[in-house]
């Protein structure tokens, strides 16, 4: 195996917009569904790919502006998008940091919009400002409202954050002293319960711990789940969505835990049957390792020194090795 980069991959010529980072599959159909964004109109294009990796759907989403929307959700039936105010600003462009900033007056909406082919209508739902960089899972419950679990920012915590990953802080204001209903942490494990029969959102803190990187089964994306996994500078946390917990593996001395990635067992039935890959750095910048947990009790299973370090808040999939048949 080698890790040379080969070259863009745009299925055939079909993708003409950029692509996100976090593209989901369906785990029942197969289908890729993912999205891109535009410093021009459209801002917004959802694509949609076969199980056997064909692009055959692309259809522009009207928003008003260029947000740096990273992350979105699908549940069995829908899409669900987060319009939420940090925006590009081209007179921050060329200047250091990315050339985003938080716009209070760009205003945070959830859309939810139909997997139907052709469908470009989307239902918005107004929400309390704030910021996603990570999903964990979105799905449809039993009195057909969507409910959307991920990692929420709000102002003063995106700005600390954003500091920190090289980001304009962009002039003082409220966000500089503790604002109402703004959390210790950073940002928080959060949940959003959209109920279209009644045109209203519900919001509420599922955790609060400080989280980021949320992962699950993905057996269950689109689909209800009980668990999730998230980090933190402590270590790796297992939430149980059911019964409201919380249990954590706590990383030692100076190491810090990167996204913890579900593997599961071959024969497993259970949900959390199976491992968490996570990628550990130092912050001394010495060598990395790569950790394995049993996901069901959080306990260390393998630890592999790596020979070189590993950036903190490097993330990205395992995929299985592929099996050569004559």
């Amino acid at each position: 195996m080698r890790l040379e980069t080969v070259g863009p991959y745009d299925f055939g010529g079909r993708l003409a917009t950029a692509m996100t980072a976090h593209p989901k599959e369906d785990p029942v159909t197969g289908e890729l569904q993912l999205f891109g964004t535009a410093f021009a109109p459209p801002y917004l294009t959802y694509h949609r790919v076969t199980a056997e990796g064909l692009l055959l759907d692309s259809r522009p989403i009207d928003v008003p502006g260029p947000t740096m929307m990273h992350d979105f959700a699908i549940t069995e039936h829908h899409i669900v998008w987060l319009d939420l105010p940090v925006v590009f600003d081209p007179t921050l462009a060329g200047r250091d940091g990315m050339p985003y900033r938080w716009d209070e007056e760009y205003g945070a909406r959830l859309g939810v919009m139909s997997r139907t082919h052709g469908s470009t209508d989307v239902r918005w739902y107004d929400v309390d400002p704030c910021h996603v960089f990570h999903v964990g899972n979105a799905y449809e419950d039993a009195r057909g409202r969507l409910v959307l679990d991920a990692v929420r920012y709000d102002h003063a915590g995106f700005r600390n954050a954003w500091a920190d990953i090289g980001g304009p802080a962009g002039p003082s204001g409220p966000a500089d002293a503790m604002e109402p209903g703004h959390t210790q942490a950073p940002a928080v494990l959060y949940r959003w319960t959209l109920d279209p029969a009644a045109g209203r959102v519900t919001e509420s803190e599922l955790d609060d711990h400080a989280a980021e990187f949320p992962t699950h089964n993905e057996v269950l994306t689109g689909r209800p789940n009980r668990y999730l996994y998230t980090v933190s500078g402590d270590g790796i946390a297992k939430h149980d969505l059911t019964y409201h917990t919380r249990h954590a593996y706590e990383t030692p001395g100076s190491r810090y835990a990167g996204e913890a990635v579900f593997v599961p067992a071959a024969d497993g039935t259970g949900e959390d049957e199976g491992w968490l890959l996570s990628l550990v750095s130092n912050d001394d910048g010495a060598a990395g390792e790569l950790l394995v947990l049993d996901a069901a009790e959080l306990s260390v299973q393998a630890v592999v020194e790596l020979p070189h370090p590993v950036p903190a808040g490097f993330h990205g999939s395992w995929l299985p090795e592929p099996v050569h048949r004559p």
